[in-house]
This record gives structure tokens, sequence and C-alpha cells, in this order.
């Protein structure tokens, strides 16, 4: 039976009632997972950047029941699953390894063996722990877990990983029972094979994901930044990051198929919230001659490397 799944960035005023989701996901910056009759209700700790009025679903037909054990939360329905961690920020390797390794035996232990996406947030991403950068620690944590678990690299997630102002842990994530196609980037290294001079440990994830559905095809992409081959591009300058970045996330549609819509809805990460106005003026012009144009979600937090001010991820469906 082919695989439904459904997703929607909208006003929250536009839902004429809650919606009944499998995920819903809004931002206020207070991190925190709720279980209700429809799923699960995530806030990773992210802060908006106003106006922000939006709510993320994620729908799949029938009913769960959500579960939770320790800090994993879930929610398994007859074709997806989703499911939360939230934790200690502190010790980010070891609790990121933990995390992952719970996270991923629960979708094995249920037949939802294909992750399709996954999000990451935790606070202070360029602070140091036991002699590394947060963020190398949070790369060697999560490739040990997958190397544990024996996740092929060809196999990899989308994924975003992103600094908040919270400090906990907050990892969610989509997993199907069907397969999802990992998609990367002729413009780009795959982060999986990047030099040792980035982490210890190289980032484990695709850059995108296509899931096929009976509604048709689905791309999740990762998020994005202005790195073209392994190296970030145009350090300092927002405006000519965004280019750069939506240069790639042009190579990922076109990687993935011709078949694909444009995209639905994007999220912005911006390092500094007075960037808004010029990242603003770029995507719309870029997405000027599309119809519908993507709904566009703007949050501040901080890219995984100092230099990078925006980055993208988001929906074609």
């Amino acid at each position: 039976m082919p695989l439904i799944l459904r997703t929607r960035l909208a006003p929250a005023a536009a839902y004429a009632t809650p919606p009944a989701s499998g995920l819903a996901v809004h931002l206020s910056g207070a991190a925190a997972v709720r279980t209700t009759a429809g799923g699960l209700d995530i806030d990773p700790g992210l802060q908006p950047v106003e106006p922000n009025h939006y709510l993320e679903t994620w729908f799949t037909p029938g009913t769960a029941t959500p579960e939770r054990h320790g800090p994993l939360q879930l929610v398994e329905h007859d074709d997806v699953l989703f499911a939360a961690w939230q934790g200690p920020g502190a010790g980010l390797r070891a609790n990121t390894r933990r995390a992952y390794r719970e996270l991923l035996a629960a979708c094995r232990e249920r037949g939802f063996e294909h992750p399709a996406r996954i999000w990451n947030y935790f606070g202070d991403i360029h602070g140091e722990e036991d002699g590394l950068e947060r963020y190398q620690a949070f790369c060697i944590g999560r490739a040990e877990a997958l190397e544990e678990l024996e996740i092929p690299l060809g196999s990899m997630p989308a994924a975003t990983a992103i600094g908040t102002d919270h400090p906990d842990l907050f990892i969610y994530l989509i997993a199907t029972r069907q397969p999802a196609t990992a998609i990367e980037n002729p413009r780009q290294v795959s982060a999986y094979h990047y030099p040792e001079r980035y982490s210890p440990k190289s980032p484990g994830f695709a850059r995108a994901t296509r899931l096929d559905t009976a509604d048709g095809p689905l791309l999740l992409i990762s998020g994005t930044a202005s790195i073209v081959g392994h190296e970030s591009r145009h350090a300092g300058d927002v405006a000519a990051q965004t280019r750069e970045t939506l240069a790639n996330l042009q190579a990922l549609h076109e990687a993935a198929g011709r078949d694909l819509p444009g995209p639905a809805w994007l999220r912005v990460y911006l390092r500094d919230a007075r960037d808004r106005s010029v990242v603003a003026g770029i995507l719309g012009e870029h997405y000027r001659d599309t119809h519908p144009s993507p709904v566009v979600q703007w949050a501040r937090g901080d890219v995984c490397r100092e230099e990078l001010l925006v980055e993208i991820e988001g929906v074609h469906a």
C-alpha cells in the first residue's frame, strides 16, 4: 500500500481546528515534547524571528497511542513513526550517542528500518567540551551510534544540526517502513566524506532524502548552507552566502528528479536576526516565478561553522 505522509507549514490561524497530526512543531524558544491526541507536539528550543505564527505539521492516517520511555517519546502509525528525545546538553558526545542509539533502536524494534529525516538542536554549538568544539563532540557521538547500529553511509537520513539558546539536547525524527532514497549534491562533497579537519568523525547525514508517496514524490532537504565541495564560501557576506545556498538547493532539486514539485516550505536559520530583510529580499527574487511560492519560516540559530551566517532547509511536496 502506498505511503501516505503529508506536511504543511502555515500560519497557526489558518488551522480552523487544532491539526490532527502525527507531528506538530512550533517555535517559542522553550524546548519541550508534549503528547496530544494526534501524536507529538514539539517545541525544539529555537527562537523565532518575528513575525512568526507558523505551525509545521506532518500527517499520516490512522490513530496511535503515544509512548514514553524516559527521555524518548514516540508515536507509531502503520507506515510512519514519529519520535523525539530530549535530555541534558552537557556531556554532549555521550548523550548524543545515547539519544541516537535509543531513537534508532526504537525504530528498528518496531519495523521502521528507514529514518528519513532527523532534526538536532543543542546549545553553545561552538563552545568547548573535553577539548573539542561541541559540534565536533556531537558529530562523534552520532557517528559512534551509527557505526554501532551499522547504518550504511548510502542510507543516511537527511538532517539538520543547529545551535540554540536552550541548554538541552533535542532530537526528533521521522522513520518509515518504506525505504527512502538518499540524495547527494553534485556541488558538494558528501558530509560523511569531509576531511578530518572539520571533525574527528565526519557528519553523518545525506543532503536530502526522497520518499515516494501516494500523493507523489516528497523531497526532505537537509539544512543547507554556503558550502561548495567541503569549503565554506563568502565568509562574512550574508547576501552572497544566501545566493550560494540557493544554488545548492537548486542542485539538490535537479539531482532528486525533475518530476518533483518546487519547495512547499522552507525554514531559514539566521545567526543574526537582523539579516532577515537582506535574506528575504534574495529569496523573494529567487522564487519570484515559482507558483505557488514556498512558505518561509524564520528562526535564530547558530550554523555548524562559525563563518556561516545562514542555513536553509525545506520540503518539496
